[in-house]
């Protein structure tokens, strides 16, 4: 008896367990990864203050952290650890997930999901048309951000201080000294 393979979607990805951890589908594959460590939480939470201010408290549109499922094709659903989405582009929130490119996306790398988030879900974000995507980098400590330009993420300025200005929120300014300062471990 042959065995049939299908490319799993979103209806799939309903389907799965309510257990804590992270489901995506990659290119029609399920990916697991496992609940957050405290720091890489604590991470998302400054982020999410930075640019909840920046969009002076949704009045420019919104941040979400955890961030909802986002369909960028009907084979590739991922999760973002925050994503913004301008008052412009609010037709792609859906009650239950975002269906296209926000206009920021910000991964949190771990050594779990460092490989898949600087390699498949950096292309999927620039192939999709997601005009910002930063990679913040908790051991490194580290903050690198990107603009799309012709299908391809060019390094965003870095100001002589270290911070770096989100073109997509410009109102989010990120200095890495203040966002790595106090952390646990």
């Amino acid at each position: 008896m042959a065995t049939t393979v299908r490319p799993l979607t979103y209806d799939d990805l309903l389907q799965t367990p309510d257990d804590g951890d992270r489901y995506e589908i990659i290119g029609g594959e399920l990916v697991v990864t496992a609940q957050a460590i405290p720091v890489h939480q604590e991470i998302c939470v400054r982020l999410f203050r930075l640019a909840d201010r920046a969009t002076e408290y949704g009045v420019l549109g919104r941040v979400y952290t955890p961030s909802p499922d986002v369909e960028l094709g009907p084979h590739d659903i991922v999760v973002p650890d925050l994503v913004f989405v301008s008052n412009a582009r609010r037709a792609i929130v859906t009650p239950t997930r975002i269906k296209g490119a926000p206009d920021l996306v910000v991964e949190v790398l771990s050594p779990s999901t460092r490989g898949r988030d600087l390699g498949v879900k950096r292309d999927l974000y620039a192939a999709a048309g997601v005009s910002e995507a930063w990679w913040v980098d908790a051991r490194g400590r580290t903050v690198d951000a990107f603009g799309l330009r012709d299908g391809r993420y060019l390094a965003l300025p870095v100001a002589d201080d270290g911070s770096i200005r989100s073109a997509a929120l410009p109102g989010m300014v990120v200095a890495p000294d203040a966002l790595f300062a106090d952390l646990w471990g």
